[in-house]
């Protein structure tokens, strides 16, 4: 399979791109008309997701690789939110580095 010839740092970020991928899905699916488009990025979101992470979890532990995934899709979820035109506070800012700061220290 093409995900266990893949970098383990590229597999990382592709995945949490994956996971915002499927995240930006629901958000269009969440509006007044059912979006098809927004359903097809949530499935091939969620499909790419649990390909990567299958991958992942061969040669890693469970607990360090959702503390690294959690902060990647963290902040890709915030730049894409600034994408579709989302209003980012600074304080929603503040609480996304928060989180990222949280595990960070977490993992050490």
């Amino acid at each position: 399979m093409l995900a266990y010839a893949v970098p383990q740092s590229v597999l990382l970020i592709l995945v949490g791109s994956s996971y915002a991928l499927a995240t930006m899905g629901m958000k269009l699916v969440s509006g007044i008309q059912f979006a098809w488009g927004g359903a097809a990025l949530i499935l091939a979101g969620l499909a790419l997701a649990a390909t990567g992470e299958i991958a992942l979890l061969k040669n890693n532990s469970m607990s360090e690789l959702y503390l690294i995934l959690v902060g990647i899709e963290t902040a890709l979820v915030l730049v894409a939110a600034l994408f579709m035109g989302e209003k980012i506070t600074p304080k929603m800012m503040f609480g996304g580095g928060l989180i990222i700061t949280g595990m960070i220290a977490v993992s050490h």
